[in-house]
C-alpha cells in the first residue's frame, strides 16, 4: 500500500549554495576561451550543503584540473570563492571576477 510523505520533512534546513547567472557568466565565458584553444575539454557542477563547485576538465576521465568553490560559512551575508588547482588552493576572495583573472593567468603555468 502507499505511503504519504511530506515534502517539508524532507527538506534541508536553509537554503542552499548555487552559482547564480551572473557566476555562471563569468564561468563559462572563461572556460568557452579555453575551449576554443583546445586546452579545457569538460566541466562539472556539483552542489553540496554549503558549497557549490564548477570542475575543470583536460579530459573527462581525468581529475579536475582547476576547481571553483562558492563557500557560504555560516553567519557570513557574501560567499567566498576559492580556486583550487588538485586539491592546493591558489586563491580565495569574496570577488568572482578575481578568481577568474588568476585562475587565466595560472594556464600559462600549467600548459606545458
Amino acid at each position: 500500500m502507499a505511503q504519504l510523505l511530506l515534502l517539508s520533512e524532507y527538506r534541508r534546513e536553509g537554503r542552499g549554495v548555487f552559482f547564480d547567472r551572473d557566476d555562471l557568466n563569468h564561468l563559462l565565458g572563461a572556460y568557452s576561451r579555453q575551449v576554443t584553444r583546445g586546452v579545457w575539454r569538460d566541466y562539472a557542477i556539483d552542489h553540496r550543503s554549503n558549497m557549490a563547485i564548477f570542475s575543470i576538465f583536460r579530459r573527462s576521465q581525468e581529475q579536475p584540473v582547476f576547481t571553483v568553490t562558492k563557500v557560504m560559512l555560516r553567519g557570513d551575508k557574501e560567499p567566498n570563492y576559492v580556486l583550487l588547482s588538485r586539491n592546493r588552493q591558489i586563491k580565495s576572495s569574496r570577488d568572482l571576477a578575481q578568481i577568474i583573472a588568476v585562475l587565466q593567468r595560472q594556464l600559462t603555468v600549467v600548459e606545458g
